[in-house]
């Protein structure tokens, strides 16, 4: 039988129920003690380029912008931010090979459990031998079971079967066999003997934890590459206004050329403008290009697939508050909720390490009921048989250095692991903090990218007047229309950076699962 892990191991993000204005997104987070709202709203059912396509087309250039049209990277089937994120999930190797190694983990943990079972087995044998004239023929079965119980004791059961033929004389014997072992000091207690279970439960905490971490950065990775896609996007359009204000710029040109008002050798520099931002165009295609192969990369599918990013990039601003982030953080945090299990599996691995240095003292008793018959061709003679035994054992070194090592390892392994804790939950507050920052600065920036944009669109426009009734030069309106390509650009990377933030938030916390509303197929 092969084992596969499941083909789609989660829930889609919208198949659960959401306030309004969520259901697109889902995303949601527990930043400020309640939740954090979506901070993208569902794209309209008509992209941006096809406002841009509506546009007025300028007589001078008809076929050319026909062909831009044709040739725009922005097609394929509109792809939310939560059908990548369940694409993601469903199909991402990273995740399926997370939860291939699952398989023989849980197995491990069994074993671990499986270790105070009652343990079944059977042995036997069948020996023929000849010496000189005799032939001997010897036959045994013994089946038998074993228990550990948790103070360290081992208590044996086994029915000894056994049959001999020498030369005609038989002998039967079939006896219970009963022994039990208590040790004393080294490997007995109930501490000693339950800690490797304790540290196959921790060690299994660990390995989910590792899990949840595997499916947060792969689900942080989507969104990150489908924001870089949806940012191409916005690039390429804003490019092609950029084109079309340039276009619009040399038909006014000419436009004055012809009224006498302005020499033809002006407009050469408008037409090199226009084809400067037609390689702005193509280079944006070309951003598009690659930001879609990573993200159908990451998402596991044919790399021909046609999708267009389709959320929104105008976010809504959130206020996280830093204690309760932090606090969030450090109950949520994979990495640091796994370095607590270390600490923890060190304690007890520190105590069994210490037992070991301790004399080996135990008692034991064994005990046999059963019969013995021996039957020839002269006589039967049947026997019954009550053994017992009891007694003490001990073996007590009076040098070496042995005996400590275990126990200096496991001292030096613990105090390791609360260093290592405390550097990991520094690093969790650096984190947190840092990106707490990022979200405030981050939309400081966007208010100041969004009135610089209206500024400089409204700079352009006076400047556009004043050059229809020729108090302006085309130099003044190329340098304004090169303020506003800078101010729109401005303003989609800080929308996208504030978006990313968020996101680096949500990482920083763990929350990531909690945000999509994942339950863990495990």
């Amino acid at each position: 039988m092969v084992l596969r892990p499941p083909a789609a191991p989660f829930r889609h993000p919208r198949s659960r129920r959401a306030p309004h204005g969520f259901a697109r997104l889902g995303l949601r987070a527990l930043v400020l003690g309640v939740t954090v709202s979506a901070w993208c709203q569902a794209a309209p059912a008509e992209g941006a380029g096809a406002q841009a396509h509506r546009s007025s087309r300028p007589p001078p250039m008809p076929q050319k912008r026909a062909a831009d049209e044709q040739d725009s990277p922005i097609k394929g089937a509109t792809l939310t931010l939560a059908d990548a994120v369940f694409l993601g999930l469903r199909d991402n190797r990273a995740i399926r090979s997370a939860y291939i190694d699952r398989i023989a983990q849980k197995f491990d943990l069994r074993v671990a459990e499986d270790r105070f079972s009652p343990q079944l087995g059977v042995s036997g044998s069948a020996v023929r031998q000849s010496i000189g004239a005799i032939g001997t023929s010897t036959v045994q079965v013994s089946p038998g079971a074993s228990i550990l119980l948790p103070t360290g004791a081992t208590l044996g059961f086994a029915w000894n079967t056994s049959f001999t033929d020498v030369a005609g004389t038989q002998t039967r014997r079939s006896t219970a066999d009963v022994t039990i072992s208590q040790p004393l000091l080294r490997g007995g207690g109930t501490e000693v003997t339950m800690a490797p279970l304790g540290i196959a439960r921790l060690t299994e905490r660990i390995n989910r934890l590792n899990l949840k971490r595997t499916i947060s950065n792969t689900i942080g990775q989507v969104i990150l590459a489908y924001r870089s896609l949806l940012q191409a996007q916005e690039s390429w359009q804003l490019a092609q206004n950029s084109l079309k204000r340039a276009r619009e710029l040399v038909d006014v040109n000419r436009s004055l050329i012809q009224a006498g008002r302005m020499a033809a050798v002006e407009i050469v520099q408008s037409e090199a403008n226009v084809e400067n931002q037609q390689i702005r165009v193509l280079a944006a295609a070309r951003s598009i290009e690659i930001a879609r192969l990573n993200l159908l990369q990451l998402l596991s599918i044919d790399l021909g697939t046609a999708v267009i990013a389709g959320e929104s990039t105008s976010p809504e601003r959130l206020r996280p508050d830093l204690r309760n982030v932090m606090r969030i953080a450090l109950s949520e945090r994979p990495d640091f909720l796994g370095q607590l299990c270390v600490v923890e599996q060190n304690r007890p691995g520190l105590t069994v390490a210490e037992n070991q240095k301790l004399w080996d003292l135990s008692v034991f008793a064994s005990g046999s009921f059963g019969g013995r018959t021996v039957t020839s061709a002269a006589a039967k003679d049947s026997q019954r048989i009550a053994d017992g035994v009891i007694g003490v054992q001990f073996n007590m070194p009076l040098t070496g250095l042995q005996r400590e090592q275990p126990a200096v390892q496991a001292s030096t392994a613990l105090r390791t692991s609360e260093l290592q804790l405390a550097a990991i939950r520094q690093g969790v507050e650096l984190q947190v903090r840092s990106a707490v920052t990022d979200i405030e600065m981050s939309w400081s920036q966007l208010e100041v990218a969004r009135k610089a944009r209206t500024l400089a669109e409204r700079a352009l426009a006076i400047e556009n007047e004043k050059l229809r009734a020729g108090r302006s030069s085309a130099f003044q309106i190329r340098a304004l229309e090169a303020d506003l390509r800078d101010a729109e650009q401005q303003q989609l990377n800080s929308a996208i950076a504030y978006l990313n933030a968020l996101t680096t938030l949500d990482m920083a916390l763990g929350t990531t699962l909690k945000t999509w509303h994942i339950d863990l197929a495990d």
